[in-house]
């Protein structure tokens, strides 16, 4: 049903659509100029236009044709969308879906001029990232088909978006964006572990004098790109490392997608960087892999002298009295000297160059054994690195860096970088080989061994476990091998209060656990990982709740037994694309808790219960589920599974205490009749030619037979259904009690009847309706029609045993309240349909009387309505109050059983205003219709309905009788 709720103006969307297409881009390229100070009013604009959805719009339903179209036309310009809102208050993050397969649009009051700002990240159906936002005052937000969105309230007032119901949504513990503040000479370490690249979202601004250094690098280390004093956005792509360091007094805010990123604090700079006075002079030594150049902040007023020389120390070039800043190649090295008198800062990329006063101060060195840890104490009051040649002998180490106060400062998981420790902080080194390495340091530093090492380490090989609870305040880091050896690993994370957070397979060398969280990663590969976190911050211990896994082949069945004391779900894996299972999900007792047939949606299964799945797919598919869930191979498959060809039916029977549907495989063209049963053998409900499917009663049972010439595959739960050959009976038999009423209907469907060219099907001739009225003494009333409501014969007291049906005609029988009390009446099973034709306890509709219609939530309004005349008529719902709450739905019947819908308002377009629910249908006087008016989601409802015939006018538009 198209929805009358919200509306929102074309006007808005050509604005909207304008203010789009007008917004600057973000450029992505290295050291980018930013303009600051833009102004985004186009943004303020689309939200003032957007803000127009707010109000009310109401008005009157048309009272004639011309009318209708007019306001039609206007209502075109109105884009009759429903629209969800959601307050998120300051500082909160919701997480949005979107269920359908093209992109959609979240909607928002977001305003850069009213402090209303947001944080967001949109995530493709893959996972990989779609689109980042920082600090963002623009609507809407667009998300992929099938994705995902977060959205953190960063501003200081709340923040109010809008979804369509393809969107579901919830809060989230996680932020769209983990943040870094970066203040001056702190640095950050950034790794992007495999998603697509990104520029980098942050606040620096030379008018707000905040910038920072930065130095990029390929997956194999090499430098790729940096900047000194910068404000750019440099763009990480996959395996590539940035680090980050804050230059000026004002910090800088990074923001990165949450959990997408490695991120730690580092205590190696972007650069390594001096100021110099006038007559100081520097050395920068290349120790890169290629030709680079030494950087400054100087303006073109500021001079300085310059020597570059061969590792030999044989001058290979100089400058004198110059703005040029040196080129030096590798192994080679630059010594500057300030010329001017104002104080300029010079600096080059940290990994690939040394920076230390000419001179030097007295150098010391040690070497550090395979497998030992030691420590190195800075006693100096200047942050300081400790040199190392683990890049010349090809070693690795780790380390682990702490503040005075014993916090961590930074880490780093098999390394070969120069750690820089803060001023009376200290190091924790640990070398892992495979040859020894030689350390540098000052005479500011001391060391000393270790009784414990840089970081818990543990290999595991495939099916191994073993978690990791990060015992610390702050998210850290946990490390593997993974990416470097090819592995890959199931990774289960645990909130603090031990239920599972998240789950996933991955190859990542980093991800992140949260204080006081735990993580069970579980080998999945031949190869086997080393996993890594921080001696101090984490404690392991072997899993016994690791992740396990079971490969169903096609045809396998699979019982997953719950032993945990909270629920626990089966992932399967995405890999195997769109392979189909059967699941049935149980608590105790066996009593079913959820179903799936032919789907791919993952089982969940409660605590201490057991689901079945079934593979029903031409390929594999594998299951992962935590340990404490128990597989087992399985004799009995979830469901029955029964294809059935034209004219082949089967009974069905509901064993269990439940009332449970069937389930079929949807195909083009199928079609089915059913005859559906009580547990004391009554007809509980029956359709001829239909796509419905039964609710079979507890201890009931359906006969399916299926009429098309499509084969039908039906699934019905194993335990809950026993499935037997149909044995359809021979005649239907009715007992119509006094004041009754039955239509035998000469059915066409299938096995029942056929077309009167085929000769050779039953149900193509007349047949009879008998009765044992005259056994009995009594009469009653019967009428004969064609398919057209015509009257063939009818009589009033009748009294024959038999009364001769023409092919596809009807009889209406009746009992006269005089007659005795009972009479039976039969007729060939396959040959009539029967329906109750008892009306008698409807409530009756009158053209153009208002009828109250009032529902409690889960209720229904049932109403019988004759026409007096042909033609079309209206009927028409007024919602009296709760406008936004309720949505009416009017459906028309030709059976007191409401068994065989006509047309329902859904189908039709709502153009009468957000108040109205209006259905038109031509109908023949005197042919009885059965009107039906529900809630769209079996809410409340207070409406008043009304029927009205629509007189065609001279102009030939139509007239709607007076007061409707």
């Amino acid at each position: 049903m198209i929805c009358k709720k919200v509306m929102v103006w074309f006007l808005t969307a050509l604005l909207a659509t304008n203010t789009l297409l007008c917004l600057p881009s973000v450029a992505g390229a290295e050291k980018q100029d930013v303009k600051d100070g833009m102004q985004l009013d186009q943004a303020d604009l689309v939200q003032k236009e957007q803000e127009i959805t707010n109000e009310t719009v109401s008005f009157d339903p048309p009272t004639s044709v011309t009318n209708s179209v007019y306001n039609a036309i206007m209502m075109s310009l109105a884009a009759t969308v429903e629209y969800t809102s959601i307050v998120i208050e300051p500082g909160e993050t919701y997480e949005f879906e979107n269920t359908d397969t093209i992109s959609k649009s979240i909607y928002s009051n977001a305003s850069q001029s009213k402090g209303i700002l947001y944080d967001s990240v949109s995530y493709k159906e893959d996972g990989d990232i779609s689109t980042v936002h920082m600090d963002y005052g623009i609507s809407p937000i667009g998300v992929p088909g099938g994705g995902t969105a977060f959205i953190t309230n960063t501003g200081t007032a709340a923040l109010t978006v809008k979804v369509t119901d393809v969107f579901t949504y919830s809060t989230s513990e996680d932020p769209a964006l983990e943040r870094v503040t970066v203040s001056k000479n702190e640095s950050y370490r950034i790794v992007n572990e495999g998603w697509t690249a990104r520029s980098i979202q942050h606040d620096g601004s030379n008018a707000d004098n905040r910038r920072f250094d930065y130095a990029k690098y390929k997956a194999d280390g090499t430098l790729s790109a940096s900047d000194l004093n910068s404000i750019a956005h440099p763009s990480l792509g996959d395996g590539e490392e940035l680090i980050i360091t804050g230059s000026t007094a004002n910090a800088v805010t990074f923001g990165f997608p949450y959990g997408k990123y490695s991120i730690e604090s580092t205590g190696e700079p972007a650069y390594a960087r001096v100021t110099l006075n006038q007559g100081e002079s520097y050395q920068f030594i290349n120790v890169g892999t290629r030709l680079d150049t030494v950087e400054s902040d100087g303006t073109s007023k500021d001079k300085l002298d310059y020597v570059v020389y061969l590792a030999n120390g044989t001058e290979t070039s100089r400058g004198s009295g110059t703005t040029a800043k040196p080129q030096i190649a590798v192994d080679r090295y630059a010594v500057i000297t300030q010329v001017t008198a104002n104080p300029v800062t010079y600096g080059a990329p940290y990994r690939n160059f040394i920076a230390r006063p000419v001179g030097g101060d007295a150098i010391s060195r040690v070497e550090l054994e395979v497998g030992k840890s030691y420590i190195f104490h800075n006693n100096g009051t200047l942050m300081n690195p400790i040199y190392n040649n683990s890049k010349k002998v090809g070693s690795l180490f780790d380390y682990a860096i702490y503040k005075p106060d014993g916090t961590v400062n930074s880490s780093g998981f098999n390394s070969q970088s120069g750690p820089m420790i803060p001023p009376s902080g200290y190091a924790i080194v640990t070398v892992i080989g495979p040859s020894p390495i030689i350390f540098d340091y000052t005479d500011d530093f001391s060391w000393e061994t270790s009784s414990h090492p840089a970081f818990l380490r543990v290999t595991l090989s495939k099916g191994e476990s073993y978690a990791f609870t990060n015992i610390s305040d702050h998210l850290r880091n946990l490390h593997s091998i993974a990416k470097t050896v090819k592995g890959k690993f199931d990774v289960v994370l645990y909130k603090a209060d031990d239920t599972e957070q998240s789950r996933r397979n991955t190859g990542n060398s980093t991800f992140l656990v949260g204080a006081g969280k735990k993580a069970s990663v579980t080998v999945t590969s031949d190869t086997p990982i080393t996993f890594g976190g921080i001696y101090r911050s984490f404690k392991a211990s072997e899993d016994d709740n690791g992740i396990g896994q079971t490969t169903l082949e096609p045809g396998d069945s699979y019982e997953f037994r719950n032993h945990d004391s909270q629920s626990n779900s089966l992932r399967h894996d995405k890999s195997s694309g769109n392979a189909h299972f059967d699941a049935a999900s149980y608590k105790v007792l066996r009593l079913l808790t959820s179903d799936h047939f032919n789907n791919t949606v993952d089982p969940e299964i409660v605590a201490g219960g057991k689901a079945i799945v079934t593979n029903v797919s031409d390929r594999p598919i594998t299951f992962t589920y935590s340990n404490k869930v128990e597989a087992l191979l399985s004799g009995q498959a979830a469901f029955h599974r029964i294809t059935l060809k034209r004219g082949e039916s089967r009974k069905f029977i509901n064993v269990s205490t439940l009332d449970k549907a069937l389930d079929v495989i949807s195909v083009s063209g199928m079609k089915w009749n059913y005859m559906n049963y009580k547990a004391d053998g009554t007809v509980y409900s029956q359709a001829s030619d239909t796509t419905q499917l039964p609710l079979v009663q507890a201890g009931g049972y359906a006969i399916v037979t299926t009429v098309s010439d499509v084969p039908v595959t039906y699934g019905a739960v194993l335990g809950i259904f026993d499935v037997e050959d149909a044995q359809v009976p021979t005649g239907n038999q009715v007992t119509v009690k006094q004041g009754e009423s039955y239509v035998f209907h000469g059915s066409q469907a299938s096995s029942l009847t056929t077309d009167a060219s085929n000769e050779s099907r039953r149900g193509s001739q007349e047949a009879p309706i008998v009765t044992n009225a005259k056994a009995a003494g009594g009469t009653y009333q019967y009428t004969v029609t064609d398919q057209a409501g015509k009257v063939i014969r009818e009589h009033k007291e009748a009294t024959d045993n038999q009364q001769q049906v023409p092919a596809n005609a009807n009889i209406h029988l009746a009992v006269a309240a005089v007659a005795p009390a009972v009479k039976n009446f039969g007729a060939p099973y396959r040959v009539f349909a029967v329906k109750n034709n008892d009306d008698s306890k409807l409530n009756e509709l009158i053209e153009l009387i208002d009828k109250e219609a009032d529902f409690t939530a889960g209720q229904q309004g049932k109403y019988r309505f004759t026409p007096k005349e042909d033609g079309i008529y209206r009927f028409a719902v007024k919602e009296k109050s709760n406008f936004a709450a309720q949505q009416p739905i009017v459906s028309l019947f030709t059976d007191p059983d409401f068994s065989n819908q006509l047309v329902s308002s859904t189908e039709q377009a709502q153009i009468y205003g957000w108040d109205y629910t209006v259905l038109e249908y031509e109908m023949k006087a005197g042919k009885t219709v059965y009107v039906k008016l529900t809630e769209t989601n079996s809410g409340a409802l207070q409406t008043v309905i009304k029927a009205a015939h629509m007189a065609l006018g001279k102009d030939t538009s139509y007239e709607y009788g007076k007061g409707n």
